[in-house]
């Protein structure tokens, strides 16, 4: 039940998201009333790339279960990260994305919850410190047109300046209190001997500075998901009549992709396309109603991908074990 009324009020949240982002939209001439004007070659070329970034932020988990010494084929992480997209767009059983994945892989790998979650958890941090370090390159080599915003799109930056930052230092955290000096002072005198997986995680975090060639191959994966993932975005731009350069479409996503990640509505729905509305007036001048529908056919390439992860969910094996899961909730 407490799933469900979380799900209704994030519900609530993407269709009040929405009817802002939509408040100033001009319908008249818009794509919305003439759909016949959309582009569908550069819709295409959007749910290609689309794709690529699915395999490539497979290819990033894949990356660090490989550090913790798992083997799990390629394509099996593939369709894990189709399935948890899948069930991130809307977990009403209370089964997020990345649940569906640890639950689906313990399958595979019994006993090694653990090592599948942390593995899970250093992908997170790995995409963090992407699109953190790509804000900040972005605000440095484009600092006067990112500072010349209107109030609304001051606050956003100044909120990503702060929210990216602290998860900088987040992470960096996270790998202090898992480094061996650190980790046997915290865990000195037995102070969490009842709880043994508190002593086992920051063994498990510090794999990756052991072997830091893991996090940093990781690493250069991300940036090449990333950048295919807002081309996706570019290419919806394209296809809905806009103009803005592909360079301010890039400035603008990292900003709108870690702020629409944060579960304040479905999916990011809402969020997405009033930031979206909002950056690509300041940077590139773009119509409300093109910025919109240009946020939508983006988010539309991916979603496509989200919708063929049902394919492998029906799978009989992983299907059987979340809907067991569900019950036993």
């Amino acid at each position: 039940m407490k799933a469900v009324l979380i799900f209704l009020l994030k519900l609530v949240l993407t269709g009040l998201c929405l009817w802002w982002a939509f408040s100033h939209v001009d319908f008249d001439g818009s794509v919305f009333t003439r759909p016949g004007a959309i582009d569908y070659r550069w819709l295409a070329g959007g749910v290609a790339l689309a794709g690529v970034s699915v395999v490539l932020q497979a290819m990033r988990w894949w990356i660090f279960l490989r550090a913790q010494l798992l083997p799990v084929k390629l394509g099996r992480a593939v369709e894990l990260t189709m399935i948890d997209s899948l069930f991130s767009l809307a977990s009403v059983s209370g089964i997020g994305g990345d649940a569906a994945r640890i639950i689906l892989l313990m399958r595979d790998h019994p006993g090694r919850k653990l090592v599948i979650a942390t593995a899970v958890m250093a992908d997170h941090l790995a995409g963090l410190v992407s699109v953190a370090v790509l804000f900040f390159i972005i605000s440095v080599a484009r600092f006067d047109a990112i500072a010349d915003q209107s109030i609304l799109g001051r606050g956003v930056i100044h909120f990503a300046w702060f929210y990216l930052g602290g998860g900088l230092a987040m992470v960096l955290l996270v790998f202090i209190c898992a480094s061996p000096p650190v980790h046997r002072r915290i865990h000195g005198n037995d102070r969490f001997a009842r709880w043994p997986f508190m002593k086992r995680i920051p063994e498990l975090y510090d794999v990756y500075r052991k072997d830091w060639r893991f996090p940093v191959a990781g690493l250069c994966v991300s940036f090449l998901m990333l950048f295919s993932y807002f081309s996706s975005y570019y290419c919806g731009m394209r296809a809905v009549g806009g103009t803005a350069e592909y360079g301010a479409v890039i400035s603008a996503m990292p900003v709108i992709d870690s702020i629409s990640g944060m579960p304040v509505s479905v999916a990011g729905v809402g969020v997405r396309e009033k930031l979206f509305e909002v950056l690509m007036k300041d940077l590139a001048g773009v119509p409300p109603e093109t910025a919109v529908a240009a946020s939508l056919a983006g988010f539309a390439c991916n979603v496509l991908w989200a919708g063929l992860g049902a394919l492998f969910f029906l799978k009989k094996r992983d299907r059987i074990r979340v809907a067991e899961l569900v019950e036993e909730r």
